[in-house]
């Protein structure tokens, strides 16, 4: 008989995380439950607990909770045990300083890719992601990931959407190839159709509470019908470039995180575009290096 996840587990998990996306906010239990979507007497249990460990900590006398001072003791001991996100962090810094951009180390965790740590050296208007949030690893997101093997790639494929009449049935396993070919994905905005940053800044998101979840998925749906994913862009062409992603690979050849180039607020050529790739991919390549990891495939 499988064995079920603890729901209390993940409902301590789900309040950590949005307290961990507003660490400069403290909420009452009230405003918590709600946003978690549980029962305030559950939401209240669950907080004590939390606060016992020293994860959460209650302000007096307002009665509101923060994150607590243990949970830094546990940032620091994952980082010590991971040294590819600490490489591709310290990677991500360097080049978003020399390119004067956000760069964020992602990583694959369950069915979710999730942002790690942002290194945000780019202009006061673009697109940033936020350490905690996530995307479902469902075409066309989380492709570099899943792109080096073919049972990863298989199980992607299959959570795919159905086709509309016209759109090519095989278009994300050409993504995926176009991806393996070069090394890195890219991702473009290709009509005034596809969704703007205000778009992807929800998508970019850990929901909360049942509307964000709804919103999420919606526009997960939308984004299926897209050309996001690019495969050949030709030297002189002229794209709005939304992400680059290189794969940082570990030991046994796994991309066990990815560095991701928010693209800028301009447009570029194919040309110009392919010279960012290759420093992303060279410095995602070194991470990989400088924590023992392998190539790939």
């Amino acid at each position: 008989m499988p064995i079920n996840p603890s729901p209390a587990v993940l409902r301590a998990n789900q309040l950590l995380w949005h307290l961990a996306r507003r660490p400069s906010e403290s909420y009452s239990v009230s405003e918590l439950a709600r946003i978690a979507d549980i029962p305030r007497a559950t939401c209240d249990s669950i907080l004590q607990a939390l606060a016992e460990s020293g994860l959460v900590v209650r302000r007096e006398p307002e009665l509101r909770y923060a994150l607590g001072s243990f949970c830094i003791a546990l940032g620091d001991a994952a980082r010590h045990a991971n040294p590819i996100l600490n490489a591709a962090s310290r990677e991500a810094e360097d080049v978003a300083r020399r390119l004067n951009a956000c760069v964020a180390v992602s990583a694959p965790v369950a069915n979710e890719t999730r942002v790690m740590a942002v290194s945000d050296w780019g202009p006061p208007l673009g697109l940033r992601p936020r350490p905690g949030q996530s995307m479902p690893l469902v075409p066309p997101f989380g492709a570099v990931f899943v792109a080096w093997d073919d049972a990863d790639a298989a199980a992607w494929l299959a959570q795919a959407g159905e086709d509309r009449p016209d759109e090519r049935p095989d278009r994300w396993r050409k993504a995926l190839e176009a991806i393996r070919r070069r090394g890195y994905s890219i991702s473009v905005a290709r009509a005034a159709t596809d969704p703007g940053p205000h778009e992807f800044d929800s998508l970019l998101t850990l929901p909360d509470a049942e509307d964000a979840r709804r919103r999420r998925d919606e526009l997960v749906g939308l984004m299926q019908h897209t050309e996001y994913l690019a495969e050949e862009i030709a030297d002189t062409a002229t794209v709005r470039l939304t992400q680059i992603s290189a794969p940082v690979f570990d030991a046994t050849g796994r991309a066990a995180a990815s560095l991701m180039l928010m693209g800028p607020q301009h447009d570029l050529t194919g040309k110009e575009l392919a010279a960012l790739a290759q420093q992303v991919a060279e410095a995602a390549r070194r991470a990989g290096k400088a924590a023992g990891g392998g190539n790939g495939v």
